[in-house]
């Protein structure tokens, strides 16, 4: 009784994981509604966004100066995006990574 009681609750903890909203970049470019173009584009600018992210997580630099580049890449790849999709779509983008 007590192996089918753990087993139901390890089934009910491993939907309960799984059924949580995953907040990806093609939800926040489905979100704007951004056309074929501009999609192309940002995912473009995010994958190389995460390609310079692990690049600066391999050099194993301090945490302080690791977070600071880290936060200098995300801010260039923002503003890139923001060139591509416009202010008001940018806004969309952000509400959507917001959002609960």
């Amino acid at each position: 009784m007590k192996k089918l009681m753990l087993l139901v609750f390890a089934l009910f903890l491993a939907l309960a994981v799984d059924a949580q909203e995953k907040k990806t970049i093609k939800g926040a470019i489905a979100y704007a509604k951004l056309d074929k173009a501009e999609s192309t584009k940002v995912l473009a600018i995010q994958k190389e966004k995460v390609a310079s992210i692990k690049a600066i997580k391999k050099q194993k630099l301090d945490k302080a100066i690791e977070k600071e580049k880290i936060k200098e890449v995300k801010q260039t790849s923002s503003k890139k995006i923001r060139a591509i999709v416009g202010k008001e779509k940018m806004k969309l983008m952000s509400a959507y990574w917001k959002k609960n």
